[in-house]
């Protein structure tokens, strides 16, 4: 893979240097005022690292002794300096690059800027020029002008070629534009719309009283509308072919910027593409931070609104629960019961009440102590709950007194109930130091009747029932009067 790699590299630099020096030599550009192998170089250096560095070293090697016809020795002097400054550039890029991706934060692009664009083409320059010194016959006065034209040109072919490469091939994320998948039909109108603008524009003589060379940064509008409705991946590979079409009409003398207004053709070409890009990619990169800032805002605020009904299903729980047993508080038994009542009122169906306290209770907290009691609520309401249906009504309405709400039962059906109840009771495991060995337990049952005072008048009956069965020696059940 590593071999694989470093050989496309090589093939795809030499390929790209030959297609571009030739084509500036046919205009006597010799070498060539854009250089878009050095985009390339940068965008194979943020995909592999040093390890890429042999593929560059050979592309470029390959080049130089092709295309610029360079000794072996030169070429190769040449070629690291080449290969060190992509690595180099890349590696500043990475210390400052937002975690987020480059092209994401204004913080990227201006790392992109320094390391990948401006390091990697002084790096690059020095080497080069340091070659020519040393092993070109190169006076050392004229180095500075070759050092400054040398740094624009790969400058401005990483510029130009590296963001689109890098974000075709998943080097960077691709920050989004409207989000959407699948492009209208408007969105590639535009797209084609505005290539076809920038090859009539570049490609013909226009007329001199046209105020071409002005009207023609106004590109930067539809680059700018391509990048926020469907990607900067989309707009900076159009920005990529508006800089061939504009430097290649330009170079054949074609194009707004070939006129007698015009100092330095490709000066105005590059200072169009620098706005351009610079443009969509300050612009994304805040559009994204905005909306990654309100993403960031909404997940937020729907966290907090979880918590926060989280807390408030808690406390609701918690104020009609019982803390001890985990049963129905008695307010919340009293209007769950009391609703079940009306339903059952209406429909004409039963409703019994069963209301139990445990016999000598007090005697087991004086003498085993309170939690030894707790103790024995909790598995009061375990043991009782485990012998009731699914919608009965079960609740510890004060003390150890509870009550059970039975829906569409009868008297001699609630009776039963109430026996299973309190041969529940005999189960329970009473502590060393308590007086009894055995908990028992008074019920008292209550029928809804009609005109009754609601539960309250139910509770009251049932109540007076369970105090008759304490009256006659408790451990038993008893109908209300």
């Amino acid at each position: 893979m590593w071999f694989g790699l470093n050989l496309a590299v090589a093939l795809a630099y030499l390929a790209l240097g030959l297609a571009v020096g030739r084509f500036f030599a046919v205009f006597g550009l010799f070498p060539a005022p854009i250089w878009l192998p050095a985009g390339l170089a940068a965008t194979a250096a943020m995909l592999g690292g040093w390890r890429i560095l042999p593929g560059i070293f050979v592309g470029s090697f390959l080049v130089n002794a092709s295309v610029f016809g360079s000794p072996p020795g030169l070429a190769a002097l040449i070629s690291v300096g080449n290969a060190i400054g992509p690595l180099a550039g890349v590696a500043l890029t990475r210390r400052f690059r937002p975690s987020s991706g480059l092209f994401t934060r204004f913080r990227g692009v201006v790392a992109f800027l320094a390391g990948v664009v401006l390091l990697h083409a002084s790096l690059s320059a020095l080497g080069g020029v340091t070659a020519l010194w040393l092993l070109g016959g190169v006076p050392v006065e004229a180095l500075p002008g070759i050092w400054s034209r040398w740094l624009l040109c790969d400058a401005g072919g990483t510029f130009y070629f590296a963001p689109s490469l890098a974000l075709w091939l998943g080097v960077e994320r691709v920050p989004a534009g409207r989000g959407r998948q699948r492009l209208e039909r408007l969105d590639v109108t535009v797209w084609i719309g505005t290539a076809g603008l920038a090859l009539l524009v570049f490609l013909l003589r226009l007329p001199p009283q046209l105020p071409a060379s002005q009207l023609v940064f106004l590109l930067a509008v539809p680059l700018s509308w391509i990048a926020l409705r469907i990607s900067l991946r989309a707009a900076y590979t159009l920005l990529t072919l508006i800089c061939i079409i504009a430097s290649a009409g330009t170079v054949a003398g074609l194009g707004p910027f070939q006129g007698g207004s015009v100092a330095n053709p490709m000066q105005s070409v590059g200072l169009l593409i620098v706005l351009c890009a610079m443009n969509i990619l300050t612009l994304l990169a805040l559009v994204s931070e905005r909306r990654e800032a309100e993403t960031a805002l909404a997940e937020a605020n729907l966290s907090l609104e979880r918590r926060v009904a989280e807390r408030t299903s808690e406390l609701r729980r918690l104020a009609d629960a019982d803390g001890l047993t985990g049963l129905a508080n008695r307010r919340s038994f009293m209007a769950t019961a009391e609703a079940a009542l009306r339903l059952d009122a209406a429909s004409g169906r039963p409703f019994a009440l069963i209301a139990f306290d445990l016999d000598h209770f007090k005697s087991i907290n004086d003498t085993a102590g309170h939690a030894a009691g707790d103790a024995v609520l909790r598995q009061t309401a375990a043991r009782c709950a485990a012998e009731l249906r699914d919608c009965d009504l079960f609740g510890r309405i004060g003390g150890e007194e509870f009550a059970v709400a039975l829906p569409g039962v009868g008297r001699a059906e609630a009776r039963r109930v109430a026996e299973r109840l309190r041969v529940a009771l005999t189960g329970i495991v009473l502590p060393i130091a308590a007086p009894r060995r055995q908990v028992s337990g008074s019920f008292g049952i209550a029928l809804a009747e009609p005109g009754e005072d609601g539960l309250e008048g139910m509770l009251r009956r049932a109540d007076s029932a369970l105090y008759a069965a304490k009256r006659s020696g408790r451990d038993q059940v008893r109908d209300a009067i």
